[in-house]
């Protein structure tokens, strides 16, 4: 068994970015391995990073790769020699192929007879000839999402590559990149605090080197010593730290030796919105914020230096002096902005650019406005005026001074504006909601009127963009129309759920625009965002555990309606536990089929209102089936326009057996041309009264 230790020192890897590359660098050197053939049972691989350093170390690796041995086969025997016994040319080439004599070469017996054949013998190579090759592909291919070149070479990394340690079972194992940069057995430790360089010979001698270099290897560790640290200085001043783990992460990827430091700043930068506070504290400075037990925000953060000294004053007193002119340019964003009315600003929209070729966002809030009174009289019990006055300005605080300075915070300091401007607290919060949810993890509106406000602005981005071709296209969607199109559909199914008429919906958001910037018809564009929106649906329901059949089963219906089809999907996904659930579908299947074949123009496919003529339904069996499905279609259309779908599926579940019995006992395409053709119109009507529910000839039968 060997022990192989590498370490890629580099210039500061991106901080979000280090914790997806230690991840890759495990897996891709374990697959590496496990190619090349050097994995053995009980190896262990471990892998940590810094900011400065990425490392792996593989413990009881196989020295060499298995020997290998390849068959080869040659010509048939019986053309191999001719009637003499010489070989032909077919057995000369096959040996000399192999790099033998053709009296060296075996024979293969095998059910098509018997081959010449010879058997090739391979040692296997030595680790340390491998693993250069490993290391080099590794580094050529590291998956980083974006990489850089760095002076005349050609190596691309996300950094630059400063040293390379290799080693294998204590030796330096010779390796170069492909700019010259040698291996060696030297790592550096912090930059500033105890640089070295030391050392090194194995995993153990190197984890001692990190210690008197001033480096905390493992992310784990520096984690839960910035949390920890971080907790206890808030704790000091009687505050709780505010502490998210995506900021956690990011100072973990920042720092080698994490110290947090306490820092305060003027109370009177608290009468500006707290929002506001930790938006500059957050994600502009990667502080943690200070709350005390009623979660007020207090004068008080802990910032995490990456370097220790004797007197951290001057650190801290830097920290404080540059949130300090954060919070001036805040304060005064604050004050002058207060000085024109939220709806004064309506005009000055018309400056603002929504989409080239779209028009402003004035134009766009005023769409918004129409489609949301358009959702409203449809489908809410929203407060009419309040929402659509909120729509009307829900777009005003993009030309304030504070969301110039801090676009993290468009929606919420409208909600503040609109408050000072004299706005009830509704439409406060209908301005503040309108932009959730913006991702899949994001929260939904919880106010009526911000779901209506933040669908009609998702509709009307998608109607846009649809109608002027900026239609996704494989990874690519600049205009996160994906995540438009799945937001509106987490708020119609979230709760109670909305029934909204997407195809009406969409028809009037279309409607909205000017004609003569849009390049593609009306129902073209509608049809391709119905198309779309089921397209996401399907993914979201999958996500759910729903299967695809079940939703392809419903969307045949043409439905527009998403929480239908969720509710029929839902129903559905139960009625595949039902013990009729196989028969009824291969019945339902069987029926899809013999009507398309005998239904030329497609008339009765499918087909709800059939009449069948009761005087030519001769057997006991037909009968009983127009019977019952008489009585049923009656139920059942009662029970789909409750949606109670569960009810609707169990009153078809009871047509099992006399369908069963029909098939059985009653030949469909009888030779009297009348008589078939009943008998069809009998199948389609059965079709018709399922199709009320969903097209269940779509639906998966088990294996």
């Amino acid at each position: 068994m060997s022990h192989f230790f590498w370490e890629i020192g580099t210039e500061e890897i991106p901080a979000g970015k280090l914790a997806a590359a230690i991840e890759a660098l495990q897996q891709n050197v374990e697959k590496a391995l496990q190619e090349q053939g050097l994995f053995k049972q009980g190896m262990t691989i471990e892998t940590a990073g810094t900011p400065r350093r990425l490392m792996v170390a593989v413990h009881g690796l196989a020295d060499k790769q298995p020997d290998s041995v390849e068959e080869r086969r040659g010509p048939p025997v019986d053309r191999a020699f001719d009637p003499e016994g010489k070989p032909t040319k077919a057995a000369e080439g096959f040996a000399k192929g192999c790099g033998v004599a053709v009296a060296d070469l075996g024979r293969l017996e095998t059910p098509k007879g018997d081959y010449l054949a010879y058997s090739i013998r391979q040692s296997g190579q030595p680790a340390s000839q491998i693993l250069p090759g490993i290391m080099t592909d590794i580094l050529t291919h590291f998956p980083w999402p974006k990489s850089q070149r760095w002076g005349d070479g050609e190596m691309r990394f996300v950094r630059p590559i400063n040293w390379i340690v290799s080693l294998l079972d204590g030796a330096v194992l010779p390796f170069s990149t492909i700019d010259g940069l040698e291996a060696g057995n030297t790592t550096q430790g912090h930059r500033f605090l105890a640089r070295g360089p030391y050392k090194v010979s194995d995993l153990k001698s190197y984890q001692a080197a990190m210690v008197k270099g001033k480096v905390v290897l493992q992310s784990d560790k520096r984690k839960e010593l910035i949390r920890a640290g971080v907790e206890k200085l808030a704790g000091e001043v009687g505050g709780v730290a505010v502490i998210s783990d995506s900021l956690l992460m990011e100072n973990v990827g920042l720092t080698e030796w994490p110290v947090p430091l306490l820092g305060q700043f003027d109370g009177v930068y608290l009468e500006i919105p707290p929002e506001v506070l930790m938006t500059s504290m957050q994600y502009h400075q990667k502080y943690f914020p200070v709350q005390d037990e009623t979660g007020r925000l207090m004068p008080y953060f802990v910032a995490v230096s990456n370097i220790d000294t004797k007197d951290n004053t001057v650190l801290v007193t830097g920290y404080e002096r540059v949130l300090r002119a954060r919070l001036e340019d805040a304060a005064f964003y604050w004050k002058s902005d207060q000085s024109l009315s939220l709806e004064g600003r309506l005009e000055g929209l018309k400056s603002v650019v929504f989409q080239a070729r779209l028009g402003s966002v004035y134009e766009k809030s005023l769409r918004i406005e129409s489609l949301a009174r358009e959702i409203i009289l449809s489908v809410t019990q929203a407060p009419l005026d309040d929402t659509l006055y909120a729509a009307r300005l829900c777009k005003c605080d993009l030309i304030t001074g504070m969301v110039g300075e801090f676009p993290e915070l468009q929606g919420v300091m409208g909600s503040y504006y609109a408050l000072a401007s004299g706005a009830n607290q509704t439409v406060a919060a209908t301005i503040r909601e309108h932009y959730r949810p913006q991702g899949a993890a994001d929260d939904l509106p919880e106010t009526v009127g911000g779901r209506v406000v933040s669908l009609a602005d998702k509709l009307d981005t998608l109607v846009g963009c649809f109608a002027v071709g900026l239609v996704p296209s494989g990874a690519k969607d600049p205009y996160a129309l994906r995540r438009a199109a799945l937001g509106v559909i987490r708020m119609v199914l979230d709760g109670e759920g909305v029934h909204l008429p997407l195809r009406k919906t969409l028809n009037s958001g279309y409607e909205a625009y000017a004609n003569d910037i849009l390049v593609e018809g009306q129902k073209e564009t509608v049809e391709k965002l119905i198309a779309f929106f089921y397209g996401r649906l399907k993914n979201f329901l999958k996500t759910e555990g729903f299967d695809y059949d079940l939703i392809d089963a419903v969307q045949s219906l043409g439905l527009d309606d998403i929480y239908d089809v969720v509710l029929r999907v839902r129903a559905l996904s139960s009625f595949k536990k039902r013990p009729s659930y196989s028969a009824l579908v291969a019945a339902n299947k069987r029926i899809a089929n013999i009507l398309s074949k005998s239904d030329e123009g497609g008339k009765k496919e499918g087909r709800t209102g059939v009449s069948v003529n009761e005087s030519l339904l001769t057997h006991e069996a037909e009968m009983a089936l127009h019977h019952q499905i008489r009585q049923s279609a009656g139920l059942v259309s009662g029970f789909v326009d409750k949606q109670a779908y569960d009810e609707a599926l169990t009153a078809l579940a009871q047509l099992r057996e006399t369908i069963d019995l029909f098939f059985d006992q009653v030949m469909v395409m009888d030779e009297n041309l009348a008589v078939r053709e009943n008998r069809l119109g009998l199948l389609a009507l059965v079709r018709g009264t399922f199709g009320m529910v969903a097209d269940v000839s779509r639906l998966v039968l088990p294996e």
